[in-house]
């Protein structure tokens, strides 16, 4: 198979088979637009390219997305080649051929300074064994939006059905305008990490441009919602309806500000009891919710979804790391902005 990044004329072709799900028509129009917008962006054009893998005539089979990371794994600068699933152009294609695809992406992606490499299978990753991954430690967490009887716990706010606007200081829509006080509760958040994915201003930039491209799918934005105070960010939460659940995406709080995630956390109840949503989800609540009896919540290791990782370069160990504190993924990193 010959492996190379799809020229410009091929990309429709790519972007339709990548959002094949969707049908035809305007809705899938809308996606394709929406994700050539997100291409074509500096940063998208930086750091995101699709890979198609040929036969000998030069016939497209298939094609998977690579995200370019900047990261560090223990205290060392590395870049993170993250790998999304591979679909088919043709007629055929399956496992095999997708693994090659994927193998011989990452053998170009480490010649080109990628150090290590990481995709999250939507099953449990287990054939991914053979191939170099190994799963890293990783959680989610869930709550049950409507109980049989009132939380003591809840604002009187939310208990009236009201909305969390003027009911709780400070909160309002994030702004573009925002991104250095959020780049700068984020890199505080992973400080800690020995494996991370770092994000500059210009990925901030895309997650809002992201929320912003018209025909964006699903229509309406996503809540992205922060509490300022003293005229400063002092916390985020990014949330993201998918019925039957609301997704918690992504949360960050100054040093100090953490009881401003209860805020938070109570403001995405009333949001999802609004939508009549029965579950809110995430990677990663916030700590101030499932380390203390704020809301009955569960908290599990994932079976599927497995974040994955993998050294490209064969001679380096690959770290133990057996701590989810230690080599937390990041939703916003990971997941399609739409």
């Amino acid at each position: 198979m010959q492996v190379r990044d799809a020229r410009r004329d091929e990309i429709e072709r790519v972007l339709r088979a990548a959002r094949s799900g969707r049908g035809g028509g305007p809705a899938l129009d809308d996606s394709i637009a929406f994700d050539r917008a997100l291409l074509e962006s500096p940063w998208g054009r930086e750091h995101e390219r699709f890979v198609v893998g040929c036969d000998g005539e030069g016939r497209l089979l298939a094609a998977l997305k690579l995200r370019s990371l900047e990261g560090a794994l223990d205290g060392r600068p590395v870049r993170i080649a993250h790998v999304e699933a591979a679909f088919p152009l043709g007629d055929t294609g399956g496992p095999e051929l997708f693994a090659e695809l994927r193998d011989e992406t990452l053998r170009q992606a480490h010649g080109r300074g990628h150090a290590l490499a990481i995709l999250i299978p939507p099953a449990g990753g287990a054939d991914l064994a053979s191939h170099g991954f190994r799963a890293l430690p990783c959680s989610e967490t869930a709550c049950r939006t409507f109980l049989p009887a009132p939380w003591p716990k809840e604002p009187a706010w939310l208990r009236a059905g009201e909305s969390a606007f003027g009911r709780v200081p400070g909160l309002r829509p994030g702004r573009p305008e925002d991104i250095d006080d959020l780049a700068a509760i984020h890199t505080e958040e992973i400080a800690g990490q020995r494996l991370r994915t770092d994000r500059d201003r210009g990925a901030w930039e895309q997650i809002f441009l992201a929320r912003g491209v018209p025909g964006r799918p699903g229509g309406a934005r996503d809540p992205f919602w922060v509490i300022e105070r003293g005229g400063r960010v002092e916390a985020y939460v990014l949330l993201q309806a998918l019925p039957p659940m609301l997704r918690w995406r992504e949360h960050g709080a100054r040093r100090g500000a953490e009881t401003l995630l209860a805020d938070l956390f109570w403001s995405a109840l009333g949001r999802a009891r609004q939508e009549r949503l029965p579950r809110i989800e995430g990677w990663r609540m916030p700590e101030v919710l499932t380390l203390e009896p704020l809301y009955p919540t569960s908290t599990r290791r994932r079976k599927v979804n497995l974040a994955m990782l993998k050294m490209l370069d064969p001679v380096s160990p690959a770290p133990k790391l057996e701590r989810e504190d230690d080599c937390r993924l990041w939703e916003l990193d990971l997941v399609p902005a739409d």
